[in-house]
């Protein structure tokens, strides 16, 4: 038993030991530590049976079980108050969802919601759309009235005579210069 004892004493010097599992805070242990816990824990019960020493290995082995117990107990602690925190945000994400499930009923018929980060998102109102178009009619109508004036200028011009025309009265009949006419 003494042998076993020198054996150890040399392991737990070298990285810390087993028994380091036993310092450390209940919320700072790994999954290595509770293996290491449990090693100290079934070495010492080992160490009852064999005999000869048995108060120190009981007294040893009492204080172990004491801390593993503490280590228990403020993990169990952490986790109801860690349980309460969660069970308070999902009563509060609940409420929220409610409330927003609630509130596309205040959205009218003709109302809709939209995502300002979506860039497919409708950037214009259809009044803006049917203006815009309107627009692009007259302008097209009005390239239109220039492009034929200017086709009527080309055919009454000789071909080395310069292009101006002072009066639109050469212009053949139905054909005017102001632009605002409408065919």
């Amino acid at each position: 038993a003494e042998e076993l004892e020198e054996e150890d004493e040399d392991e737990e010097e070298e990285d810390g030991g087993p028994e380091s599992a036993l310092e450390k805070s209940p919320f700072q242990l790994t999954a290595a530590d509770v293996y290491d816990i449990s090693s100290v824990v079934g070495r010492d019960l080992l160490q009852l049976r064999a005999g000869p020493q048995l108060p120190a290995a009981r007294a040893r082995l009492q204080f172990r079980i004491v801390r593993v117990l503490e280590m228990l107990e403020a993990l169990v602690s952490e986790s109801s108050v860690a349980e309460e925190q969660l069970r308070r945000e999902r009563d509060s994400l609940r409420r929220e969802l409610e409330q927003l499930r609630a509130a596309p009923s205040s959205l009218g018929p003709d109302q809709m919601v939209i995502d300002l980060t979506d860039p497919n998102r409708p950037r214009f109102t259809l009044q803006e759309l049917r203006d815009v178009l309107q627009e692009r009619n007259q302008l097209k109508a009005q390239l239109l009235v220039v492009q034929e004036e200017l086709q009527c200028y080309k055919s009454f011009l000789p071909p080395a005579a310069p292009c101006l025309l002072i009066s639109g009265s050469s212009l053949p009949r139905g054909y005017s210069t102001d632009l605002e006419t409408e065919y």
